[in-house]
């Protein structure tokens, strides 16, 4: 487990944690807090930060964006935390939002 003890002056190296941690296993914000002991929130700041951070990376962001379960709204990419309702139905039966990681080469053709 990567613990969340760290000072929050280690959050570079949190942000490498996330790599690992989301390389092929998707996670919602709320089971990534779990999971490294930190508020939603945080998590949330740091992900934001380390998919910017990814563009200069061999990775990439691999995110499922949240949708509604009664009418199958879909979400921005760009929410990374479960919404309180959906906007068309208003239904608060809303699938929070799973953000993994892949590697850049991960499905692509081999260069010639």
């Amino acid at each position: 487990m990567i613990g969340g003890s760290a000072a929050r002056g280690d959050a570079i190296m949190f942000r490498k944690d996330l790599i690992t941690l989301l390389l092929g296993n998707p996670m919602g914000v709320s089971q990534i807090a779990r999971e490294v002991q930190e508020p939603p929130s945080q998590v949330a700041d740091d992900l934001q930060h380390l998919l910017r951070s990814l563009k200069h990376s061999d990775y990439r962001p691999a995110i499922e964006p949240a949708r509604c379960r009664a009418c199958g709204f879909e979400f921005s990419e760009a929410k990374l935390t479960k919404p309180s309702k959906c906007p068309e139905c208003h239904s608060t039966w809303v699938l929070e939002p799973k953000i993994g990681i892949q590697s850049k080469t991960q499905g692509e053709p081999p260069s010639k």
